[in-house]
């Protein structure tokens, strides 16, 4: 605090402000920089849940598609549309792609096991052309319901188990989003706080630099007028409240010698 003696006034209270000023701005920018960085990577995590779970409710419709047509064929009459249905090439590149649309670990853990169950899916189905060959209906349908239903019902598992896990990502960055932004204003509430202080602190200043010298000039003044008393008054600056002070005291001197001649 030493240094402040030598500054001017108006550079005491320039500085002050400019102190006061740069904490604001460092601490209004800190707390909009947290809010915007958590605020897009929660969201980003939110997109790419959504994006799982649409994905995955579309894998789960086609694949039951898939699976009627097959139970259609094998109740109904066997002929070349079977062929068709087993050789179905945008089912079978549907499910091809769609490791590209997951992006989380989790995710990406799901996807591998629900390849692994189409794949054994799409074993058994090939054995079907086959048993249509045999035109033996009974066979067909113990195909259907003992050997590929089981396998169908791991696959339509794996898969409501992705649609499950990206839904409960979805809520808990959800409710992420929301804690983050409660976290956010945490800055913001600093930096407030951080001003209030500041503001004390130059309130502080200014009366100890600039108020109280010159109530103590102005006591010193009014009580050497009214009182005689003697002026003793000292300043601590050095500034103009100091220089002022020593003109008030040089003009007191004067004014005593000069009734003293008088």
């Amino acid at each position: 605090m030493e240094i402040f003696r030598y500054i001017g006034i108006k550079r005491k209270v320039f500085l002050g402000s400019i102190v006061l000023a740069m904490v604001l701005l460092i601490s209004s920018s800190i707390s909009m920089f947290e809010y915007t960085r958590m605020n897009d990577h929660v969201a980003e995590l939110i997109s790419d849940n959504t994006n799982s779970i649409e994905v995955s409710r579309e894998l789960l419709a086609k694949a039951e598609e898939y699976n009627l047509r097959l139970m259609h064929l094998v109740l109904g009459e066997v002929g070349e549309e079977s062929i068709a249905v087993i050789n179905d090439d945008a089912f079978i590149s549907f499910f091809s792609g769609i490791k590209e649309s997951f992006v989380t670990e989790q995710d990406k853990a799901n996807v591998d096991s629900v390849m692994y169950a189409f794949a054994a899916y799409m074993h058994v189905v090939r054995e079907a052309s086959d048993i249509w060959l045999t035109n033996k209906d009974d066979l067909l349908k113990e195909w259907y319901f003992n050997r590929l239903q089981p396998v169908y019902a791991k696959l339509k598992a794996y898969i409501e188990k992705l649609t499950n896990d990206s839904q409960d990502a979805l809520i808990h960055n959800s409710q992420s989003l929301q804690d983050n932004f409660y976290r956010s204003l945490m800055p913001g509430l600093i930096s407030a706080l951080l001003g209030f202080l500041m503001v004390l602190l130059f309130n502080y200043y200014l009366n100890h630099y600039l108020i109280n010298p010159i109530l103590k000039i102005t006591r010193g003044i009014k009580g050497y007028l009214s009182f005689n008393k003697k002026y003793e008054v000292k300043i601590e600056s050095k500034d103009e409240l100091a220089e002022l002070n020593d003109s008030v005291n040089d003009i007191i001197d004067i004014n005593k010698s000069a009734k003293k001649q008088s």
